[in-house]
């Protein structure tokens, strides 16, 4: 299992979490950006596959990093569903295909970025930052 590097968590300046939603099919996956993100001060709620992903999505959603290929609903799917409910919703499509970020054309845009995996979490935290500030 890779060790995670530690994380400084401060509170936002609000005093409120911003909340993630995290959804990969593959639980390693799932539990390795949850916990990165909430050593960084994010509210997690995760999610196995896209459908669940629907019924937890909460009223207020600051970022959603999902796998691109699961059962039922894509990631890319899903990101679009929550896209009209959340307008401008940062997206990270993560995915072990390389050629998934050329098909990800419906969700082109300053908020939308691709991590292929294996990724390190710096990285993954480096792109989210980039989308999210």
């Amino acid at each position: 299992m890779a060790t995670l590097p530690r994380f400084s968590t401060s509170p936002l300046a609000n005093g409120s979490a911003r909340t993630a939603l995290v959804v990969d099919d593959e639980p390693l996956v799932r539990t390795l950006v949850s916990t990165a993100l909430r050593h960084r001060g994010w509210f997690v709620i995760e999610a196995a596959d896209g459908a669940t992903a629907l019924d937890l999505a909460p009223a207020t959603l600051d970022l959603l990093v999902t796998d691109y290929e699961m059962p039922a609903v894509t990631g890319v799917t899903l990101a679009e569903i929550l896209r009209r409910r959340h307008r401008a919703l940062p997206v990270v499509v993560v995915s072990g295909h390389p050629d998934v970020a050329a098909k990800m054309d419906a969700l082109r845009g300053p908020r939308t970025a691709f991590v292929g995996k294996p990724f390190p979490v710096e990285e993954l935290i480096s792109k989210i930052g980039s989308i999210t500030s």
